[in-house]
């Protein structure tokens, strides 16, 4: 079951041009990862705002790209603060434990249906 993230981030005074260059340079190395099927930034009203939507072949994918991408995700995390970051799917042990970890993450498991 894929995984979705959406992330909203407030770039720090000062700091767009720093962002926007991570942010490019973070959707260009998850655009080579096998098991990311999306990653797109976006804009919003604020100028100091941004969302990226994330989407991944599981649970394993999302974990790979973190790690692939760490070294991005610092240069981020300097430049600016996540707001909320919202995860949706059977997320798995380590993305449960993330989730929980931080106070602006929430997970977001499937309706499980049956006929």
């Amino acid at each position: 079951m894929p995984i979705i993230v959406r992330a909203e981030l407030r770039v720090r005074p000062g700091r767009t041009e720093e962002f926007l260059a991570v942010a490019r340079k973070l959707a260009a190395a998850a655009a080579d990862e096998p098991g990311t099927l999306r990653y797109s930034w976006y804009t919003s009203a604020d100028p100091a705002v941004f969302v990226v939507i994330e989407e991944y072949t599981g649970p394993a994918a999302a974990v790979e790209h973190n790690e692939h991408c760490a070294a991005h995700l610092r240069d981020v995390a300097e430049l600016a603060d996540m707001t909320s970051v919202h995860l949706h799917g059977d997320l798995g042990p380590e993305l449960e434990a993330w989730v929980s970890a931080d106070p602006v993450a929430h997970a977001h498991p499937p309706l499980h249906t049956t006929r």
